[in-house]
């Protein structure tokens, strides 16, 4: 508190003498001395509103009675929040609202935890008087596959709406009509467009807003509480596993003011139905007479490890994938490969781009704290599309914007949050450091906090190293903008601080290019896939290659995919809710998993398998000392040059006429794990590779048709939608989806890549 009077305010809240800053309001400082009021419309990481008036106190020389949390304290003030004018008033509110509310609290989800229940015992009447016929609706009525909404049971409180508003900015929910018609819906009258919606059940204060996918499962006195980390992205929130009879109930997301506040995306409150789906691997299959059979553990372990012992001589044996594994599972993994099977051809990058320490100029990791992004004065967003790879960061940035913050974004297509920006600059792939040079430095206040955010649309680029090298000379002139660099997928931090990575042991391996490559032309002997779908992730005619090829073939997975049904052995593996580890997150923080599930008898971890076959190898794999210490410390150092060489490169312009493709990931897309999520797997969209309206009709290319893309002597096939949201001279081609194959261009897709288009 600053020592300035001017600055501060004194007045009593029932006898009590308080001193607080200017601009705090009652039902903060009553709040802050312990006095427990109502509320229903206020949440503090939103706006004092004043739409439910339960909070209501008395202050003297005010005739009637006010609302809390909307009513800034002033010098002198006297409140009072347990006279009989203020108790009467909270109590004919409460009164009030349950005119029409069904009070059918014995089947309603919230029952247990809900807010209304909790305030009409301590602060409501003991009985109403109002004995009319209550308003029915239909029930329930769905605003989405994940969101169910009681329109019986709404107070009208604007929380929800409010959320799409000020927090996530999405207006996913708004209030229709006025007065006693009011109730909540969707703008269009459609589903409710939200990556965040799972919030609004989270801050509704009654069970109007509920969960479709935990609907009617359980009691909240029934579940069992975990608290554990979402591996679903790279951000990592940290999250609460709610279990009963040893399933998953639902995820709660768990207060971290580092990293996700009180917030998730919809990936994490919805997307662990997978864990129990009935299609999941339950025993080790071995490929006999054509065809996988169940076998017990022994004999496939055993069958790996007489594998493993037979090709080592011969040193073509390769271990790919990690990202959905614990930090400590990939160093197993790479020890196994390294010790047990003398070879460094290590790679968890499949889908990702493959550059090697030299090529890649700065390693992935943000130099603030995803919590700091509320506390800048700018940003600057350079192919982020931020809302699709790393959701809540957006909503702590989005919190600066509120606060002043100004925020630019230059990319190849316009992010989706695009309104709440500044200045938003389209380009096409290839100008990165044109732009750059160009109009970066006009942005940067050198006096101020900035953050400079870099994506994937400027880090999957040849130019990787000299886009980064021009952003380190900016920094270097200017000390107080960081450079954050926002890369990976699932758990690839942690992979790469253990070092599944061929260019990071004691000598150099093959990367998963090199790896296939060498395996189509020579043929490869022994490979080991953990945790990727290896085959819709490279083209399918050097799929087929490798796999005419190769030896052996060990998938390590959850469900039967495309890659285990061409296995040789097929091992399943416990979910990131079913074990313990840590997760590596953007930011280089350490998050602990906690297994908040009953673990299945036949299933093991990735980490007992790989020990298993460590301890037929006549190996004691444990995680190396060096990880286990930077694991403890909870905070993996950030190691970043001062300046990078060869920052001056000449902009290519690509072949006049041509497109260039910006490859883009979407949140809720159709990989192993979204497939065996039936609710969320309806969030998914129909994948379009999106092109601006004028480079369409230059093409004689119409609005929604098929066409043919061709690139590296291959085509692929595509539905066309125009979006003139996109840069000129470039096609948004989207990865993850089945219906749109751009992995059949290569291993290896860098942005830029020259497409020719034509119709289907």
């Amino acid at each position: 508190m600053s020592e300035n009077q001017s600055e501060v305010v004194n007045f009593t809240i029932d006898g009590i003498a308080v001193t607080v800053p200017k601009g705090t309001t009652v039902y903060t400082a009553a709040t802050n001395l312990g006095i427990d009021l109502p509320i229903f419309c206020y949440q503090d990481r939103m706006p004092p509103f004043g739409a439910c008036r339960v909070c209501m106190v008395e202050v003297e020389k005010m005739a009637k009675p006010q609302t809390s949390c909307t009513l800034q304290a002033t010098e002198g003030m006297v409140v009072k929040t347990q006279s009989t004018m203020a108790v009467d008033a909270r109590k004919r509110i409460l009164e009030f609202l349950l005119i029409n509310h069904p009070l059918d609290c014995p089947i309603c989800d919230r029952g247990g935890e809900c807010p209304l229940q909790e305030q009409t015992l301590k602060f409501g009447p003991g009985q109403s008087r109002f004995y009319e016929e209550k308003r029915h609706f239909t029930k329930a009525k769905p605003l989405g596959p994940v969101l169910m909404l009681d329109r019986e049971r709404c107070v009208v409180c604007a929380r929800c709406t409010r959320f799409g508003e000020v927090i996530a900015g999405d207006h996913a929910l708004q209030l229709l009509d006025r007065g006693y018609k009011s109730e909540v819906g969707t703008p269009g009258g459609g589903p409710a467009e939200s990556k965040f919606i799972g919030n609004t059940i989270m801050i509704c204060p009654v069970g109007a807003l509920t969960s479709q996918v935990y609907r009617f499962r359980a009691r909240p006195w029934d579940n069992e509480p975990t608290n554990s980390t979402c591996t679903l992205c790279p951000v990592g929130c940290s999250m609460i596993l709610d279990s009963r009879d040893g399933e998953i109930m639902r995820t709660r997301t768990r207060i971290n003011d580092d990293v996700n506040d009180i917030w998730m995306c919809d990936k994490g409150w919805f997307g662990y139905e997978f864990t129990s789906d009935p299609n999941r691997l339950q025993h080790p299959l071995v490929r006999k007479n054509g065809q996988l059979t169940p076998v017990s553990w022994d004999e496939a372990l055993n069958l790996i490890t007489t594998k493993i012992k037979h090709y080592k001589a011969a040193g073509k044996l390769a271990g790919l994938g990690g990202n959905p594994l614990t930090t400590e599972e990939n160093d197993l993994f790479q020890q196994l490969m390294r010790q047990g099977a003398g070879v460094n051809h290590v790679d968890h990058r499949v889908g990702m781009p493959l550059f090697s320490k030299e090529e890649e100029g700065i390693a992935p990791g943000m130099e603030i704290s995803i919590g700091a992004c509320e506390k800048l004065s700018y940003a600057v967003l350079l192919g982020l599309d931020i809302t699709e790879d790393f959701p809540v960061i957006w909503l702590r940035l989005r919190q600066a914007i509120n606060q002043g913050a100004k925020v630019i974004f230059a990319g190849h297509y316009a992010p989706e949050i695009s309104t709440y920006l500044e200045q938003t600059i389209l380009h096409a792939p290839g100008k990165e450091i044109e732009i750059i040079r160009d109009q970066l430095s006009k942005f940067i206040n050198p006096e101020t906090k900035g953050a400079i955010f870099i994506g994937s649309q400027y880090l999957a680029s040849p130019s990787r190293k000299a886009i980064l090298a021009e952003l380190l000379e900016i920094r270097q002139k200017n000390p107080n903008v960081s450079i954050n660099i926002l890369e990976g997928r699932g758990n690839s931090m942690g992979a790469r601080i253990a070092g599944m990575r061929p260019d990071f042991g004691p000598q150099p391996g093959k990367n998963t290019q090199e790896i296939l490559d060498t395996a189509a032309q020579s043929g490869w002997d022994f490979l080991y896939v953990a945790g990727t779908n290896l085959v819709k992730k490279i083209p399918s005619e050097l799929w087929k290659q490798v796999r005419s090829k190769l030896g052996f073939l060990v998938v390590q997975e959850l469900f039967l995919t495309e890659t285990a049904q061409e296995a040789d052995v097929v091992l399943p593996v416990l979910s990131f809710v079913e074990k313990g580890g840590s997760f590596v997150n953007i930011e280089q923080r350490v998050q602990r998993l906690l297994p908040g599930k009953e673990i299945p008898n036949a299933i093991l971890s990735d980490a007992e398998i790989f020990t298993q076959i460590g301890m037929r190898l006549n190996l004691q794999l444990k995680n190396s000392p060096g990880l286990i210490q930077a694991l403890q410390n909870e905070q993996i150092p950030l190691n970043r040059p001062s300046s990078l060489s060869n920052s001056r490169v000449a902009v290519n312009p690509g072949i006049q006429g041509k497109l260039r493709a910006s490859f883009a990931h979407a949140l809720f897309d159709e990989g192993v794990r979204m497939k065996h999520n039936p609710h969320v797997i309806q969030l998914t969209k129909s994948p379009r590779v999106r092109l601006k309206s004028s480079e369409g009709v230059q093409r004689g290319i119409k609005d929604g048709a098929e066409v043919q893309l061709s690139a590296n002597n291959r085509k692929i096939s595509a539905i066309v939608q125009y979006d003139d949201k996109v840069a000129e001279g470039t096609i948004v081609i989207p990865l993850g989806f089945d219906e749109i194959t751009p992995y059949e261009w290569g291993v290896n897709l860098l942005n830029g890549l020259e497409i020719e288009i034509e119709m289907g």
